[in-house]
């Protein structure tokens, strides 16, 4: 079998204080603002807006405590394979024990941070809230959802506290303070907070394994800051450790693109159903990491087929994607060919 990846990101008043919003930052404007008679004020807020609002923007300031202990389920030291990402889920959603499986497809995350294995054993980002659009909306609740793995297995932890709400994005007023929020105030919905591992000694946070449920997933562009930083053949089509496999299906397969290996095996294999014989193909995959896969089939190697007409879907798992022929071996079908074509999401 072939693979094949295709890449398919009042006029002298107003001039006057233009001058002043542009020369001074917001919390100086304020200042100004206290000494201001009411229509001047309004006419400074207006232009304030208009020229710097973004740098006004609530922020969100969201960690762990440095230095904590912090374990994966194994009860091993969290490494940087640990990712943290602040979001919420869709309105109406209520993560628990009990529905696992939802939680990927009712997440959208806001801002995500590796886990820092250094000295620092923690978590930390700050985040600017630039709008409230659907689902960031005022007031919906955050949440911190940690994990590592994929592909069916992985460890999770999940946490919020009640006050943890999703702020306006440009409150009026003064210039707002960043929200604090740290883990070691919240509670967690899986995993655990606040307790002592095995060994008697505090610990901040421990992940639990999940098995049979999807974590949040990772776009190219999130694969390609964190595998490719500073790797001048960093493109979809490039080969960078030059192993065959290209960055594109590196991603699919959720290998390393600067580690030289051999493919993940693709099993081929002849099924036979209702009598006759059709070609199968087994693709491993990370379903975290999204991206167009189309398997298609050919009689000779130069004319393709794919679609419905031409293959069905057998299995497609969190870690597999299984499509066959129909196109029955044996007649005028003596041989038959099957290749995978990936291409990236469209934004």
């Amino acid at each position: 079998m072939e693979l094949q990846a295709a890449v398919a990101m009042e006029l002298d008043t107003s001039a006057l204080l233009f001058g002043v919003v542009v020369g001074l930052d917001r919390r100086r404007v304020w200042c100004l603002v206290s000494a201001m008679t009411l229509r001047a004020r309004r006419l400074l807020w207006s232009l304030t807006w208009l020229v710097g609002g973004a740098a006004c923007a609530q922020s969100i300031q969201w960690s762990s405590t440095q230095g904590a202990n912090n374990q994966a389920s194994s009860g091993a030291p969290m490494t940087a394979a640990f990712s943290f990402e602040l979001g919420v889920f869709t309105s109406g959603f209520v993560p628990s024990p009990s529905n696992e499986s939802l939680w990927a497809a009712n997440w959208v995350g806001a801002q995500r941070v590796a886990y820092n294995d250094g000295p620092n054993q923690q978590f930390a980002a700050q985040l600017a809230v630039v709008d409230n659009l659907s689902p960031f909306t005022l007031g919906a609740p955050a949440y911190v959802w940690g994990f590592q793995g994929g592909q069916g297995s992985s460890d999770w932890i999940l946490f919020r506290k009640s006050d943890w709400t999703w702020p306006n994005a440009f409150p009026v007023g003064p210039p707002p303070f960043p929200l604090v929020w740290n883990a070691s105030a919240a509670t967690a919905v899986v995993g655990t907070l606040n307790t002592l591992d095995i060994g008697g000694n505090p610990r901040l946070m421990q992940a639990v394994a999940v098995t049979g449920a999807a974590i949040p997933p990772t776009s190219w562009a999130q694969w390609q800051l964190a595998e490719l930083t500073g790797e001048a053949l960093n493109r979809p089509e490039d080969d960078p450790d030059h192993d065959g496999t290209n960055n594109l299906l590196e991603f699919v397969f959720g290998t390393s693109p600067e580690q030289a290996g051999p493919p993940p095996a693709t099993p081929v294999q002849i099924v036979t159903v209702a009598g006759q014989r059709f070609l199968q193909v087994s693709i491993p995959r990370r379903s975290d990491h999204p991206a167009l896969l189309t398997v298609q089939v050919s009689p000779d190697l130069a004319n393709w087929s794919d679609g419905p007409a031409a293959t069905v879907v057998v299995e497609d798992s969190l870690s597999a994607l299984v499509v066959r022929d129909l196109t029955p071996l044996g007649g005028t079908a003596p041989q038959r060919f099957m290749r995978l074509k990936a291409e990236l999401l469209t934004p």
